[in-house]
């Protein structure tokens, strides 16, 4: 195995100059090789400012001509995701897929074949799952702290203009043809990854609505309000709410459980959620058999071995602030390189990529039927409005 992995950035817009450009530069085993966007002086300016050895602005010429790369990072429009993360199996190399992983259920699941048949790992780049906290409140369900998990709910409410207008370089986001929709596969894809993830089962029936309610058409096409209700296959029930007009970004989830409960948010703090992350545990604890994770952030209220007196201890909500770095992209590339070297399955998986998108892609066939949809799909649904590009294969 070389000392270093040699990565590939394909699309030098926005999410690679504020996530995967400097994840890269801060993980010691990596190392940027190329840059490549379809704007030539893009490219060029990215590759110059993170170092790069070669920039491109043809990715399959990039693919054949750069034998120095072993990761290639898909950082694109939504509908060129699947043919360039097959273009990328096919020349031997690992792949990250930004999130969302395509737009249909069919364009995912070629991804997932493609890397299967080519033998090399594949990851969809849903960074929630690598916040600190997200993690800690995944260890303490699996741990069973709170009882089984019967409901959850994600959210990720956000206007258009924060990113659009302050962060995006170019307006692809704001193209149906293109994105497929917005508050459905944009930040919807991190809510409905991160509850399921979370839940740790996969959903077995949705309902939901995709809708512009806010936003005017001369603006865009895309969605910008969204409701969806999941049942999953352990009998849990969960609900995903995304907007696109919110003024303030806001984002919870939150995890109910028979013997407590637990919140995190990544996104924003407010009066109403002055913590990143908040637990309670019914549950009866003398202190020294707390786990970790609580015994750490418990402070006493009342005499400070209070703890040491009680037991149990008292049962109370814990506040918790987790360290903010390294952040969810830091722990993301560094577990991607851990996967490969180590021969171990990514977090975030292709098969979990895709069956996001398979609830997505149900909430329209909800919409035309006005009912409950079944999971898996049974055919290719493609989002009004979204135009898919040729299949190369």
């Amino acid at each position: 195995m070389k000392n270093k992995l040699g990565f590939a950035v394909i699309g030098c817009g926005s999410i690679a100059e504020i996530a995967h450009f400097p994840s890269i530069k801060k993980t010691e085993e990596a190392e940027l090789i190329a840059c490549c966007d379809i704007n030539a002086e893009t490219a060029k300016k990215a590759a110059e400012k993170w170092g790069a050895k070669y920039w491109f602005d043809d990715y399959k010429k990039m693919f054949d001509s750069c034998n120095e790369l072993d990761v290639a990072i898909i950082a694109t429009p939504n509908n060129v995701h699947r043919n360039q993360a097959i273009a990328a199996a096919k020349a031997g190399l690992h792949v990250v897929v930004e999130k969302p992983m395509t737009v249909t259920n069919q364009e995912a699941w070629d991804i997932v074949k493609a890397c299967k048949e080519n033998k090399v790992k594949l990851m969809v780049g849903c960074d929630r799952r690598f916040w600190t906290h997200n993690q800690w409140a995944k260890e303490l369900i699996d741990k069973g702290i709170i009882g089984k998990v019967l409901m959850a709910r994600a959210s990720l409410h956000e206007h258009w203009y924060w990113y659009q207008n302050n962060v995006a370089k170019t307006d692809w986001r704001l193209r149906a043809d293109v994105a497929g929709g917005a508050a459905l596969p944009d930040t919807g894809a991190h809510a409905i990854d991160l509850l399921t993830w979370l839940v740790g089962s996969r959903v077995k029936r949705t309902v939901g609505i995709a809708k512009r309610l806010a936003m005017p058409q001369s603006y865009t096409l895309c969605d910008d309000t969204v409701w969806i209700l999941m049942e999953f296959e352990n009998n849990c029930y969960g609900c995903i709410s995304c907007n696109r007009f919110s003024p303030v970004c806001a984002q919870a989830t939150e995890l109910y459980g028979t013997e407590g409960t637990i919140y995190t948010s990544t996104d924003g703090t407010n009066p109403f959620q002055s913590v990143p992350m908040a637990v309670f545990t019914n549950k009866d604890y003398n202190f020294e058999d707390l786990p970790e994770i609580i015994k750490n952030y418990r402070w006493p209220q009342k005499f400070w071995v209070e703890d040491l007196i009680d037991r149990p201890i008292e049962k109370r909500w814990i506040p918790i602030i987790p360290p903010k770095y390294p952040n969810n992209y830091e722990n993301m590339t560094k577990h991607f390189m851990d996967c490969i070297i180590n021969d171990k399955p990514p977090l975030v998986s292709g098969e979990d990529g895709a069956r996001a998108i398979e609830v997505m892609c149900a909430v329209y066939k909800s919409m035309e039927s006005n009912s409950w949809i079944e999971l898996p799909l049974k055919e290719e649904v493609i989002p009004p409005f979204y135009k898919p590009l040729p299949k190369e294969d």
